[in-house]
């Protein structure tokens, strides 16, 4: 795969300098924005299933305390539903901490390209000696089904993790400046045509 990051001033007070990401995703682009201290940790594609790790520097996708997300299910857009797939994500949390899981939807945002869009926030209080929590978006492509992910982790609680406004909502706003593109012929990385 071939992953494209361009330096960017975003349009949101949320986040004024990040990075945006571009990706080819099986049959179309995906760009999402990320914080500028973030860089790729992990890349794979394996049997129509892409995933992207970015951590904040200094950090491993094996010990980080944020992660962000980005995956992508080749033709899966015409058998799977946005809320089917956030109902997955949710079902994996709860999986992991049936005492302390916490999920919301959040508003859908309008993602360019998108064909249908599902937002949420889900927590886990323990996942043993720690907790996590995370805000997500799925995206339906023309063909491909993505999801962008911002999870972040803390210390462990024996409640449900109610989400914290302050800190969740720019990085669910963040998420929602997002896109899918077509390819354009002979464009190659950064792929400036999706980041406009």
């Amino acid at each position: 795969m071939r992953l494209a990051i361009l330096l960017c001033l975003f349009a949101t007070p949320v986040l004024a300098d990040g990075l945006v990401v571009v990706s080819p995703i099986y049959s179309q682009l995906v760009a999402v924005g990320v914080p500028s201290n973030f860089g790729p940790g992990y890349e794979r594609e394996k049997n129509g299933a892409y995933i992207l790790e970015l951590v904040p520097q200094g950090q491993t996708v094996d010990a980080w305390t944020q992660l962000v997300t980005v995956t992508g299910g080749r033709g899966e857009a015409s058998k799977v539903a946005a809320v089917d797939m956030a109902t997955a994500l949710a079902q994996g949390y709860h999986q992991a901490c049936p005492t302390s899981f916490s999920a919301r939807s959040l508003p859908a945002p309008k993602i360019a390209g998108a064909t249908e869009v599902f937002a949420g926030f889900l927590g886990c209080g323990d996942t043993g000696g720690q907790s996590e929590a995370m805000v997500f978006v799925v995206m339906k492509g023309a063909q491909d089904l993505y999801t962008v992910q911002w999870a972040e982790r803390g210390p462990a609680s024996a409640t449900p993790i109610e989400p914290d406004q302050t800190i969740w909502r720019p990085r669910a706003d963040t998420l929602a400046l997002s896109r899918i593109c077509n390819p354009v012929v002979g464009e190659t990385a950064p792929y400036p045509s999706c980041t406009k």
